[in-house]
């Protein structure tokens, strides 16, 4: 026990023994207890060569040896001057190394590269690259234009619809009530005017020349007076037509209270009738078209359009629309009743006559037209040919204004004449008594084709080259 704690008193520490690393001692304790200091002469060795050969590594950034000659400016790098075992600062003391960590293998020395002798490769040329040309800023994609851009179009239709739309109804307000449902190319010039109280049958007679109604006010002041009817003409609003005779004006003047004197035109189909007293507030809407209904169920007809005679009628205010449709009904059997044997009727049937009569009313507002395009008509049907006529698509789309539509002139329909054979199921209009005499008695001749030219005169053709010379000439 004594002997151990010697021992521990006596060894040195790490200080001492850095200070003195490299002599060699050894502790003997001798049996007396006393330790000494005895040093021991270390054993011969051969003395580890050191080779002071420098390595070359090629590092990247750094030039070879070679390129420093070729760059003399460049400094070398300060070479380690040689110490002698003497000088050297001794050596850290090493971790002891357990056993089982110990290599037990021989470290394995870096081999020493060599520098190349060789060039360097010439790099490859590098092919030449296209021209990329960016696409416009519009087409690019994902490119998204702002929003007055994108808005421009839809914004500049909308104005000319907005400017279109403005002239429309400016232009129809001029018009009056009644013209707003007349098919523009067929419409009857109709006048809408005020008869104050109080004016005198002078001052009407001046209004209706100044209107336009009639051409001479001495004339028609003459008829009132020779009709005992100047003191009776009445107040108020009258829609009347150019031209008309002075017994009409003069039943519309004098009609008495509780009476209605209408004039239909003869370009009037039953929805504009039907529209034209609800606007004037004579009757309800579709009155008239339900009127006219149960006249085609009483009389038992095909079709009701076509049956209803075009005029001038003085009907009941209190139930106008079934009072004007029984009217007109009546007013057409007038018209056929005397003619029911004869040779157009006796051939084709009354109600295909009356067909015919709307469609010449639909051609032309000329009483003496209506004999030459009736033939037309009857020349065509003989013959099995098309008629060709386009106010028959206008009657089916409801259109009568604006241009028809390529569409519905190829469609196969049954009032499409163009691709059709024969009439069509019911009239197209209510014709006047001129149309269904011209259908009565057609004119006898041989032409199949015949045009409106620009002076609104009629020419008509034998065959079809003598019609294309026609359109060539005249239109």
């Amino acid at each position: 026990m004594s002997e151990q704690k010697n021992k521990q008193a006596n060894r040195p520490t790490s200080s001492q023994t850095a200070k003195g690393k490299n002599t060699f001692s050894e502790h003997v304790t001798f049996d007396t207890g006393e330790e000494k200091e005895n040093p021991v002469s270390p054993t011969t060795r051969n003395k580890p060569t050191v080779s002071h050969a420098t390595m070359h590594v090629d590092m990247p950034g750094v030039p070879k040896g070679s390129e420093e000659k070729k760059n003399p400016g460049t400094k070398p790098k300060p070479v380690a001057k040689k110490q002698s075992p003497a000088e050297r600062p001794p050596p850290k003391p090493k971790k002891p190394v357990t056993p089982d960590k110990r290599r037990t293998s021989p470290p394995v020395k870096a081999k020493a590269k060599v520098p190349s002798t060789k060039k360097r490769a010439a790099p490859a040329k590098r092919k030449p690259v296209a021209r990329v040309v960016p696409p416009k800023i519009g087409s690019r994609r994902g490119y998204r234009p702002s929003l007055a851009f994108r808005l421009r179009f839809p914004v500049f239709l909308i104005a000319l619809a907005v400017c279109a739309l403005a002239l429309f109804f400016s232009f129809r307000k001029g018009l009056g009530p009644v013209l707003r449902y007349v098919t523009p190319s067929l419409q009857s010039p109709f006048i809408e005017l005020t008869i104050e109280p109080g004016m005198s049958a002078r001052s009407v007679s001046m209004l209706l020349k100044e209107q336009g109604v009639v051409d001479d006010d001495v004339s028609l002041l003459r008829f009132f007076i020779g009709a005992n009817i100047a003191t009776t003409l009445h107040s108020g609003t009258f829609v009347m037509e150019k031209g008309s005779s002075y017994e009409t004006i003069g039943k519309q003047l004098t009609a008495k209270a509780g009476e209605l004197v209408l004039t239909v035109s003869p370009s009037f189909t039953l929805k504009a009738i039907d529209r034209y007293l609800h606007n004037r507030g004579y009757a309800k809407e579709g009155s008239f078209l339900a009127s006219a209904e149960v006249l085609k169920e009483e009389h038992s007809l095909s079709f009701v359009e076509g049956w209803l005679l075009s005029g001038e009628y003085v009907v009941s205010s209190e139930d106008t629309a079934s009072a004007l449709a029984q009217a007109m009904f009546d007013a057409m059997l007038a018209v056929v009743q005397p003619h029911l044997g004869s040779e157009m009727v006796a051939k084709w049937g009354l109600e295909q006559t009356l067909i015919v009569a709307s469609m010449i009313q639909a051609e032309t507002q000329n009483i003496e037209e209506m004999p030459l395009i009736a033939s037309v008509i009857y020349n065509r049907l003989e013959a099995g040919e098309p008629l060709g006529i386009d106010a028959t698509t206008r009657y089916e789309i409801d259109d009568w204004e604006n241009p028809i539509p390529k569409k519905a002139l190829e469609e196969q329909t049954p009032y499409n004449t163009r691709r059709k054979v024969g009439l069509p199921p019911s009239g197209i209009c209510s014709p006047s008594k001129a149309a269904v005499e011209a259908a009565l008695f057609p004119l006898e001749s041989q032409y199949f084709y015949y045009l409106h030219g620009l002076d609104k005169r009629l020419y008509p053709a034998v065959t079809y080259e003598e019609h294309k010379l026609n359109i060539k000439a005249y239109r």
